[in-house]
């Protein structure tokens, strides 16, 4: 009768032998001498120093060294690792050889795959920034578009000028828009001509800033407003003032927040006003003949500014801005970095519509002398990455408000290089 045997000990390997007198072969113990063996009972497997018994070999056609196991008994059998070397081989120089092969072809590839994600975040990081930045740079130059030739209730048709305009000015017009195009570098005005770079347009746009006060009286022989407010203006400030009748772009030549008077003399003042009078006639008496605001008239200071493509402190185009506000020394800040080429049209309305005929270019303009009549303009810029990232050379040709702009062209150009490049258009709606 048979039952099932015990389980062996786990730390050490066992072989199985069963049934009364069983005989060990040497095919039984796997080919080895039956000598590399230990036999044990049962009874020897309780002894604490198993591993110390002494060897009982094993010879061929005898039970397990003379020792019978009892009926149903479980002989277990295992070998020392010390009697005994298992025979271990190692890899030949062939498979060595096919390993490192496959090894080096799996890291070949990974190698590949990591350098073509690697470009491709990168080219999409590349066009994401031009992107945003041809997003910024029309968002600015479209905001300040759409508010330009806000002279008050008159509008522009009577702005009266009474700025004695030096050098430092000369690019300040009374017109609400005026642009300079690339064609003709020596209509730019001397205080821009250091700054823009050649071969791009540049834009002027002017108004009366949105900050308003109002007056609460006008003394028109003594040259002085009184206002309602409380004022932080400035001597030296240029203001502008409108009443439905005319509007008047002068400087404050004096400045007095406590009892919130601004004087206007022609004397004083960085720059001076060709007059204290306003308007009227001049010629007559200033109490009766000179025009005088009356109570309740806006006054807000003068922005203008100018808008060009000019080279940055590391040596990148970018576009900046010329800011005239507050005073008359103007300020010059970058606004978006990358862009290299600007080129602009302005819709000419021929008809008074207030629907553009034709899109001409600046000087088209100045030879009609229709500044007057510009009613939209179409802007196109040509932004570039900061990077060489392209494989290849960049000798495009790219059209802007049609001017053609490659490395092969006379005054606007953009250099051969492996830089990205994007084209930025809009055509922006003047407000009336």
């Amino acid at each position: 009768m048979s039952r099932t045997p015990p389980p062996p000990p786990r730390h050490l390997p066992w072989k199985v032998a069963w049934g009364p007198g069983e005989m060990i072969s040497p095919g039984g113990l796997q080919g080895r001498s039956p000598c590399f063996w230990r036999a044990f009972t049962e009874a020897d497997l309780a002894q604490p120093n198993l591993r110390s018994a002494p060897p009982i070999c094993a010879p061929q056609g005898h039970a397990l060294g003379g020792r019978q196991p009892d009926m149903h008994r479980v002989v277990w059998i295992t070998v020392r690792k010390s009697d005994h070397r298992q025979h271990q081989a190692g890899f030949s120089l062939l498979e060595l050889m096919i390993a490192l092969t496959v090894g080096l072809l799996l890291l070949s590839g990974l190698l590949t795959l990591f350098n073509s994600t690697k470009q491709t975040y990168q080219w999409n990081t590349q066009l994401a920034r031009l992107q945003e930045n041809g997003r910024l740079a029309m968002e600015l130059l479209t905001r300040e578009i759409r508010h330009t030739g806000y002279w008050g209730c008159t509008g522009q048709s009577t702005l009266n000028n009474l700025l004695v305009t030096p050098n430092n000015l000369s690019w300040l017009t009374i017109e609400r828009i005026h642009g300079y195009d690339h064609l003709q570098p020596g209509s730019l005005p001397s205080a821009l001509q250091g700054l823009a770079v050649p071969g791009n347009d540049v834009i002027v746009l002017s108004g009366m800033d949105f900050s308003q006060r109002t007056l609460a009286s006008h003394d028109a022989c003594a040259a002085q407003f009184t206002l309602a407010q409380t004022h932080d203006l400035q001597a030296n400030e240029l203001v502008a003032l409108s009443d439905c009748q005319q509007t008047v772009l002068l400087q404050i030549t004096q400045a007095n927040g406590s009892n919130r008077t601004l004087n206007h003399a022609a004397s004083g003042g960085s720059i001076g006003n060709r007059s204290d009078c306003l308007g009227g006639d001049c010629s007559g008496s200033c109490a009766s003949s000179w025009y005088q605001f009356a109570p309740g008239t806006p006054l807000a200071p003068l922005r203008s500014i100018a808008f060009f493509v000019g080279n940055s402190a590391n040596g990148e185009p970018a576009l900046f801005w010329q800011l005239l506000n507050r005073s008359d020394t103007p300020s010059r800040n970058e606004l978006v970095e990358g862009v290299e080429n600007m080129q602009i049209l302005y819709g000419f309305d021929s008809d008074g519509d207030r629907v553009a005929n034709q899109y001409l270019r600046a000087d088209q303009v100045d030879s009609a002398n229709g500044w007057n009549n510009i009613v939209s303009v179409r802007i196109a810029l040509l932004l570039r990455s900061a990077d060489h990232m392209r494989s290849q050379v960049d000798d495009k040709s790219y059209t802007l408000a049609d001017t053609r702009i490659a490395p092969d062209t006379p005054l606007a150009s953009h250099p051969a290089d492996n830089r990205h490049r994007l084209v930025a258009t809009s055509t922006i709606q003047l407000r009336d």
